[in-house]
C-alpha cells in the first residue's frame, strides 16, 4: 500500500473522511510515526543495507607527489609560528577529490600532524592550503618541512544508518593489499569504555583495521533563516512559486534545516532567485576572511551551506500538496554533459548569498534530505588504516585534471537503515506488503487513544502484538542461526570443514 492507500484505510475505519489538507498532513505524520515504531521494534532482515566503506590512507610528503616538480622529490609544507595557515609546496590532488568526493568533506575535522604535534583541519582552502584550529607552535621552517602528515581518524557512517551491524575487509577483487595479513575478515566493535580499559594506542596504524571504536556523535548546528529575492540572469518561468530552505555542511555532514521560505517569480522567463542566508537577528551568516592574527577560527569557519527545495509543492498555486519533501539543489547549468552537473550546490563559508539561475538545478530525482536533525554517527577504525589496494594515477588534459591521483582501499559495512519518510502520495513502506496493515493498526491505536477511546486503542494494540509475532517468524534477523542436529559425536572440537569447498573433513 502506498501513502494514499494507508491514509484512506485509516479514514474508512474511523468513518471520517474530510477532504482537508491540514487533516491529511496530520494523518501522514501519524502514519510515519507508526511506520518508524514498527520499523525499530526488531532487527528486521528487510531493514538492513550493505554498502562499500572506503578507507582513506594518510596524506604524506613522500606519497602525494603527483604535482611535485623536479628537482624536488617530496612535497614540503611551510607555516608561520603562532599562525593557523599551512601552505604546501605543491598542490595535493586528494585535498580536491578523494574517492570521487569533495576533498574538504573528507579531510576537514581530521588531524594534521606538524612537527609531531596534532592540529585539527577546520578548512581546506585549496589543494595547497589548509587552516587549522589553533596557532602552530612549531618554529617557522627556514625552508619547507616534510615533518607533517594528514590523517583520517574518524569515519562517518551513512546518514540513514541507525545501527552498524558489520564492518570488515572482504575478499572482493578490489581487496588485494600486499602485506595486509589477514587480507580479509571482520572488524570487532568496541565500546569507548572497553577501548579505554584496553588502553589502545591513539595513533597506531596498519594496513587493515582489526576493530572499530564507537566515537561520540557529531552534532552540526541547525540553520536559521532564509530570505528570497527575485533577480535577473536566469531562466525561471513567469508566475511560478518555489519553496526553498538550506542547511549547514560542516566537515562533510549536513545539519538541520532552516526555516523555509516561498517566492513567486514574476520575471519574463529570465528571472533568477537570490538566496540570502540569515541568522535569527536578520544578519548575514558568513565567515570572515582568514586573518593571520586570529588565534581562534571565526565562528562560522568551515560552515558551508547546501540548499533544498520542496518537491511536494504546487508551483502554480503556491500550496503544499502534503508533508514537505526536501530535495537537494544541484549545480545544473547550460552544459548538460559536465563533471559537476549532478553534484549538489555547496556555498562557501565566506559567502552569505547564492544566485539560483537555472530551473534544471531543481532536479526532482536528486537526493532527498534525511531527517536526522544534524546528528551523525562516527567510528574510529583501529588500527588506523594506512594500506591501499590500488593507486590511481593522475590523468591530465592540458592544464585540466581529468582523473585525480588517489589511493583506494574499501571495506564492507552492513547496517540497520532508517527508512525514507512517507511524503509523496505514491511512497510505499519499505517492508513486506502483507504486513503494511501494521502501520494502520498502530496509527489507529494512537488516534483512538487521543480520542479517549481506550478500549478500541487496546484492541488495536493487541492486534499489533499478534501480527508482530508472525512478522518476526519470517523476517527477524537471527544472530548465529546456523543450527545443526546430531553433533554429539563431533568431539570437543566440533566439525571441521574445508575453507574453500565447505566439505566436512571429519
Amino acid at each position: 500500500m502506498n501513502l494514499t492507500a494507508l491514509r484512506e484505510k485509516v479514514k474508512n475505519i474511523i468513518d471520517y473522511s474530510p477532504d482537508l489538507q491540514q487533516f491529511n498532513d496530520q494523518l501522514d505524520q501519524l502514519l510515519n510515526d507508526a511506520y518508524y515504531y514498527i520499523w525499530t521494534m526488531k532487527r528486521w532482515t528487510f531493514a538492513t543495507e550493505e554498502a562499500v566503506f572506503p578507507f582513506y590512507v594518510d596524506i604524506l610528503p613522500d606519497r602525494d607527489v603527483e604535482n611535485v616538480v623536479a628537482p624536488a622529490t617530496t612535497n614540503g609544507a611551510t607555516w608561520v609560528q603562532n599562525e593557523r595557515s599551512v601552505v604546501f609546496d605543491f598542490p595535493i590532488d586528494r585535498l580536491v577529490k578523494a574517492n570521487y568526493q569533495e576533498g574538504f568533506n573528507i579531510w576537514e575535522g581530521q588531524p594534521i600532524s606538524i612537527e609531531n604535534r596534532e592540529y585539527i583541519i577546520v578548512k581546506v582552502v585549496s589543494a595547497a592550503n589548509v587552516l587549522v584550529d589553533r596557532p602552530i607552535v612549531a618554529p617557522t621552517p627556514l625552508n619547507s618541512s616534510t615533518n607533517w602528515v594528514i590523517k583520517k581518524r574518524h569515519y562517518d557512517l551513512p546518514e540513514n544508518c541507525l545501527e552498524l551491524l558489520y564492518l570488515g575487509h572482504r575478499d572482493y577483487p578490489f581487496n588485494t593489499s600486499a602485506g595486509a595479513y589477514p587480507p580479509y575478515g571482520k572488524a570487532t566493535a568496541l565500546m569507548p569504555r572497553r577501548e579505554e580499559q584496553l588502553d589502545l594506542r591513539a595513533d597506531y596504524k596498519a594496513s587493515y583495521a582489526e576493530c572499530y571504536v564507537w566515537s561520540p556523535a557529531y552534532e552540526v548546528r541547525p540553520a536559521e533563516k532564509l530570505s528570497l529575492v527575485e533577480n535577473v540572469g536566469g531562466d525561471f518561468q513567469t508566475d511560478r512559486y518555489y519553496e526553498l530552505c538550506w542547511a549547514f555542511l560542516k566537515d562533510g555532514k549536513v545539519g538541520a534545516l532552516s526555516e523555509p521560505q516561498t517566492i513567486l517569480v514574476k520575471g519574463q522567463g529570465t528571472a533568477s532567485i537570490q538566496l540570502n542566508f540569515l541568522s535569527w537577528d536578520d544578519e548575514l551568516i558568513r565567515a570572515d576572511a582568514y586573518n593571520n592574527e586570529d588565534e581562534n577560527p571565526t565562528p562560522w569557519r568551515g560552515h558551508r551551506k547546501v540548499i533544498f527545495w520542496n518537491k511536494n509543492f504546487d508551483k502554480v498555486s503556491g500550496e503544499r500538496r502534503g508533508l514537505p519533501c526536501w530535495v537537494q539543489v544541484i549545480n545544473g547549468g547550460l552544459t548538460r554533459n559536465s563533471e559537476t552537473y549532478n553534484e549538489p550546490v555547496i556555498v562557501d563559508d565566506q559567502s552569505a548569498t547564492y544566485l539560483l539561475r537555472y530551473v534544471n538545478q531543481l532536479e526532482n530525482g536528486a537526493k532527498r534530505y534525511v531527517e536526522i536533525d544534524g546528528q551523525h554517527q562516527q567510528v574510529r577504525p583501529y588500527p588506523r588504516v594506512d594500506g591501499f589496494d590500488e593507486e590511481i594515477a593522475q590523468v591530465k588534459e592540458g592544464q585540466n585534471t581529468i582523473t585525480y591521483h588517489d589511493f583506494r582501499k574499501d571495506g564492507i559495512i552492513r547496517y540497520y537503515k532508517k527508512p525514507k519518510d512517507l511524503l509523496l502520495t505514491t511512497d510505499s513502506p519499505e517492508m513486506p506488503y502483507e504486513y503494511h496493515q501494521l502501520i494502520v493498526y498502530k496509527a489507529l491505536e494512537d488516534i483512538y487513544l487521543k480520542m479517549g477511546q481506550e478500549t478500541l486503542s487496546e484492541t488495536y494494540r493487541r492486534r499489533i502484538e499478534k501480527e508482530i509475532k508472525e512478522l518476526q517468524k519470517r523476517y527477524c534477523d537471527h544472530i548465529d542461526s546456523h543450527i545443526q542436529r546430531g553433533q554429539f559425536g563431533a568431539g570437543r572440537f566440533g566439525w571441521r570443514y574445508d575453507a574453500q569447498s565447505l566439505k566436512r573433513l571429519n
